[in-house]
């Protein structure tokens, strides 16, 4: 089996007036935005045009909601000014978006914490927007904490209760060839006798081109899967595995996988490298204690929620991008290790993806703890600008009630996210950010 390409699948300030969106809020990011986002063009209905003295860069075409109500919810959001609970988070979280291009169609998978993935269409509309008509969804008996397309491959990484221990949880990773949909999903079994990919949650997934699965536990191990023709239940075609992976304590929340190297990041706020090879670590980041003052830009301070390989334009070498509940991104060189830059974001930062502007520029997206998103040029001078803030409470439109779990990019400049607020949403980038 081969995929054909590998890779990852998922403000309390002031109040700014007009109709642009605020610059402030939740705390101090570092740096102002270049832009602010007129809000009325947001939403898709600025009649000023050339007049506006808002930035027309970026669209929300769609939103929907994306998870069922969630009956056990309980608030705790703050989002109000007078210090009271304003909002109610009533929908399961959720937590993974992928993007799926078929027959000139664009197709989105989600997962929920309400044990469901569903499929979208994002049709364009005619007034140049999208319509998302959800076509099917699949309940799979527990938590789904990330959804992954490889090709014409679908995977799933949930959790749920093995055959043969119905009373116990394990991590589970389960396939679909998209081509044969009707077919049942593959899986990816520890052994025959017992039939799941973890002793915890599955929070990270990375394919290869030759057909080479690797996955994250909460667990803390790194498991690497090959298919397997007969590896499946009843000599049925599954993932067989191959080899793992330990060091990180506690849930593996990001990988990489550049050149010969597997890059991981995990809760215990480390980054580790790996040979796939021999499956040997070959080098540490270590994490550092939280301290405002004194903690070395070189190090993160928190939870690592991502990781991206990222090559830059004209040859000027490859990276790798990393995202922090420390509130930072930084970059780091992908030979050595070395930290070549790092931004700070004012709140935790909790999903990143690469798109680009229509000249082709190369933009990081980074997903926030309070449902913002912020986009940074990597390419910029000074490195990781901060070009633009996305916030609901200023915008008018996007996320609210918590974090940005995931964000991918698509098509024609556009971007995907989704969040604690059980919404997904479809962005475009239409404009100059002036790189």
């Amino acid at each position: 089996m081969a995929f054909g390409g590998g890779g990852r699948g998922g403000g309390r300030g002031g109040r700014s007036g007009g109709r642009g969106g605020g610059s402030g809020g939740r705390g101090n990011p570092g740096a102002q935005p270049r832009l602010q986002l007129c809000r009325n063009f947001a939403s898709g209905n600025c009649t000023r045009g050339d007049k506006c003295s808002f930035a027309h860069v970026v669209k929300m075409h769609a939103v929907t909601e994306a998870s069922d109500k969630n009956t056990d919810a309980k608030s705790n959001y703050n989002r109000g000014y007078s210090g009271q609970n304003t909002k109610t988070k009533d929908k399961h979280k959720v937590t993974s978006v992928s993007v799926w291009e078929t027959n000139g169609q664009i197709k989105l998978f989600t997962g929920s914490h309400d044990g469901k993935w569903r499929l979208w269409n994002a049709a364009p509309a005619a007034n140049g927007s999208v319509t998302l008509t959800q076509e099917f969804e699949h309940f799979v008996g527990g938590p789904v904490d990330t959804v992954h397309i490889a090709a014409h491959y679908f995977f799933v990484g949930f959790e749920a209760s093995p055959i043969e221990c119905p009373d116990a949880k394990a991590g589970m990773v389960h396939s679909w060839n998209l081509n044969a949909a009707q077919d049942p999903p593959m899986e990816l079994w520890m052994s025959p006798m017992a039939k799941y990919a973890g002793s915890g949650r599955i929070r990270s997934l990375w394919t290869t081109a030759d057909g080479s699965v690797f996955s994250g536990g909460s667990d803390g191990i790194i498991r690497q899967w090959a298919f397997n023709p007969t590896g499946g239940p009843n000599g049925t075609p599954g993932f067989s595995l191959v080899k793992s992976m330990s060091g990180h304590l506690g849930a593996v929340t990001g990988l990489a996988l550049v050149g010969t190297m597997l890059w991981s990041g995990g809760m215990d706020g480390t980054l580790r490298l790996w040979n796939v090879e021999s499956g040997d670590q070959v080098h540490l980041i270590p994490a550092v204690k939280k301290d405002a003052a004194n903690s070395p830009p070189g190090h993160h301070s928190g939870p690592v929620t991502g990781l991206l390989p990222f090559e830059a334009p004209n040859n000027q070498g490859s990276f790798v991008i990393s995202s922090s509940l420390d509130d930072s991104v930084k970059v780091w060189n992908a030979t050595n290790g070395e930290c070549v830059a790092s931004e700070s974001h004012g709140q935790g930062v909790t999903s990143i993806a690469l798109t680009a502007d229509p000249k082709g520029n190369p933009l990081l997206l980074c997903g926030l703890f309070y449902g913002d998103i912020m986009i940074r040029g990597t390419i910029s001078n000074p490195p990781l600008v901060l070009l633009l803030k996305l916030s609901h409470q200023f915008v008018g439109v996007g996320h609210e009630l918590g974090p940005v779990n995931d964000i991918q990019s698509g098509p024609g400049n556009t971007f995907y996210a989704v969040a604690d607020d059980g919404k997904l949403t479809v962005w475009q980038i239409t404009g100059d950010f002036g790189l």
